[in-house]
């Protein structure tokens, strides 16, 4: 009889062990899920903050936060850019392409097809090929998603694995149009937005405006032009004088403040404080102040 109560015993303490095995297993379990749950719906936020649609027919991507358009870049796409919804799969900081030559901060879209900069001849920022760089905006591409250095290193920064992509057709560019792509001259050389090389020249170079200087304006003057004299270049070098705005502003004398005006008026004397602002095609900045003093009539 000892024995098999000695047995009955042993079976109730093993039944207990498992039962309290099992308890810890279900308040781990409890503990976990909600976690990972967790987890998956922080990872699916992160990679829904943003949105990359590709205009194929008018080479400009555009990128939308909650739904929202924030950035709009020029691009070159290829014949063979495939068209259709996509996820960024793999992120490299160099890549060898076709040719070879080599990319920087590149983002798989799909199998071969990727986001990344203008080509380099060689696995260096000073070897750019120039003659793509100035196609940009263009069908160019052997599929892949050309851009500048700066719009490829944010997105390759801002747009984790897994970030939506979609590649379509349409004549309108996208909600803030197609961005002009600046130029380079010479057959190789640095991409003009990639401040992240310290070699690069034009990290010391600037746009910049010439020709604005004080002018005393006849009561009436009829050929009066407030552009008359004015050059503009941009951080490259080419002709910006398109791209000056003006900002005008007027008072009748010195014991007068400034007040915003939208036009020269010469016949209205008084001084015209006039500025000269120019934003280039990679968002450098230059302005330039002069008074136009408008005579009193005669």
């Amino acid at each position: 009889m000892s024995g098999r109560r000695g047995v009955l015993e042993e079976s109730m303490k093993n039944r207990a062990r498992s039962l309290v095995r099992i308890g810890f297993l279900m308040l781990f379990l409890a503990l976990l899920i909600p976690g990972v749950a967790q987890a998956k719906k922080t990872a699916k936020k992160k990679t829904d903050s943003y949105v990359i649609k590709i205009n194929k027919l008018q080479n400009t991507v555009t990128v939308y936060k909650k739904r929202k358009a924030i950035k709009a870049f020029p691009c070159s796409t290829g014949r063979i850019t495939p068209t259709g919804i996509f996820r960024i799969q793999q992120r490299m900081r160099w890549h060898v392409l076709k040719g070879p030559c080599y990319g920087q901060y590149c983002s798989r879209i799909y199998k071969g097809i990727l986001f990344h900069s203008v080509w380099y001849h060689k696995q260096n920022p000073g070897t750019l090929s120039n003659s793509s760089y100035n196609r940009l905006g263009t069908m160019a591409s052997h599929g892949c998603v050309r851009l500048t250095v700066k719009d490829a290193k944010w997105i390759y920064d801002h747009c984790p694995i897994g970030t939506k992509v979609v590649i379509y057709n349409a004549k309108n560019p996208g909600p803030l149009g197609k961005p002009r792509a600046i130029k380079v001259p010479g057959y190789s050389g640095y991409d003009p937005t990639d401040i992240w090389s310290k070699r690069n020249p034009y990290n010391r170079k600037k746009p910049m405006i010439r020709g604005a200087k004080k002018r005393r304006i006849a009561y009436g003057e009829r050929k009066y032009k407030i552009m008359e004299g004015i050059r503009a270049r941009n951080t490259t070098g080419y002709d910006a004088t398109r791209r000056v705005k003006t900002f005008i502003e007027y008072r009748k004398d010195e014991t007068y403040e400034y007040e915003e005006v939208r036009r020269v008026n010469t016949k209205k004397p008084g001084d015209y404080r006039i500025t000269y602002k120019l934003t280039d095609e990679i968002g450098r900045k230059t302005s330039v102040r002069v008074i136009h003093k408008v005579l009193k009539k005669k």
